[in-house]
């Protein structure tokens, strides 16, 4: 792992006393960091309701001199637990608004309203409700296997996410690049690997600071990540380097979607904290997939490629249109000579 990627990780982790309470928003925090959120809210949640779910026992079998005093989370109007509140403010984040996430959330309600059914019915008679007291059996044991799920799920989905870009990570690359060009192959489809190079990053780093540099990367991501097309993927590769996945594309069409990501860069400087705006420019080299190459060998072409627009002057997008043959990078129609 290079020195970036370290502070990258080092930079993700939660600082000691920063997290955040439940019932505070996560709209405003990069992907990862949302992500990281969740399960620490997951994790919470399960705290929280094995502490309830004890203590509505507690008062259900208890005597009376014994029992425990209840606590606002017993009969709360708006929300139950701090669970139902953050889920409450944050149900409209695109994290959070999908069917396993409401399907818990409808759980966790049916929870407590059996539980408020149970305690209710018990205040007034001392009685419990057996079909009742099965019932929140039941939905506890529902709402925690559920709450489990989609800890996976979000611990999968983060294992494939560079810390510091939230773009896929090398390792989730290399599975994925098997993966289409098995399909590229089986189906006769044209398909494009490009590399994407920030022009002087070290002088950023250099002049700026390691701070500075994590932050024209994420900027780039970003653009990366906005600017593809919907099945397109975008992966760190290293240092300073993305790659893309372009499936379904020919050389030609490829050299499009690069050129119109080249601009974009361009047109994007970064501000600093301090207000210095850093001009940004990438050069980009492609290669298609083939049949008779393997996917270390396109990237080394898409490479290639890299190299020639290097050397060409910075910031330009060149593409192999025959890997298979002599060396020929071409340059595409809007390529620009620049810093």
């Amino acid at each position: 792992m290079s020195d970036s990627q370290n502070r990258g990780a080092r930079n993700s982790k939660a600082k000691p006393g920063s997290s955040r309470k439940m019932g505070e928003s996560i709209a405003e925090v990069g992907m990862a960091d949302a992500e990281r959120d969740i399960l620490a809210e997951l994790d919470k949640a399960l705290s929280e309701h094995i502490s309830l779910l004890l203590g509505w026992c507690r008062r259900l079998t208890l005597p009376a001199g014994k029992q425990p005093p209840a606590t606002a989370h017993d009969h709360s109007e708006d929300h139950d637990c701090d669970f139902g509140a953050w889920y409450a403010l944050n149900r409209h984040n695109r994290l959070i608004d999908q069917p396993a996430m409401h399907a818990l959330a409808t759980t966790h309600e049916q929870l407590h309203a059996s539980a408020r059914r149970l305690l209710d019915g018990h205040e007034i008679d001392g009685s419990v409700d057996e079909a009742e007291f099965e019932m929140l059996s039941l939905r506890a044991e529902s709402f925690f296997a559920q709450l489990r799920r989609l800890e996976r799920a979000f611990r999968t989905a983060r294992s494939d996410v560079d810390p510091l870009t939230g773009t896929y990570n090398r390792q989730t690359m290399l599975g994925d690049l098997g993966n289409e060009r098995e399909r590229s192959v089986r189906t006769d489809t044209p398909t494009a690997i490009a590399l994407v190079d920030l022009d002087h990053f070290k002088a950023v780093n250099d002049t700026h600071g390691h701070q500075a540099g994590d932050l024209v990367l994420q900027s780039v991501a970003g653009i990366l990540q906005s600017h593809v097309r919907p099945f397109d993927k975008v992966y760190r590769y290293g240092g300073e380097e993305f790659l893309i996945c372009l499936p379904n594309a020919d050389m030609k069409q490829s050299a499009r979607v690069l050129e119109r990501l080249r601009r974009v860069i361009e047109a994007s400087p970064v501000t600093l904290n301090d207000g210095t705006i850093l001009p940004v420019t990438a050069s980009i080299g492609a290669a298609p997939m083939t049949k008779t190459r393997t996917i270390e060998q396109i990237i080394e072409k898409a490479d290639q490629a890299l190299y020639a627009a290097k050397e060409g002057g910075r910031n330009k997008v060149r593409v192999w249109r025959n890997p298979d043959g002599p060396k020929n990078t071409g340059k595409t129609d809007g390529s620009k000579s620049g810093a």
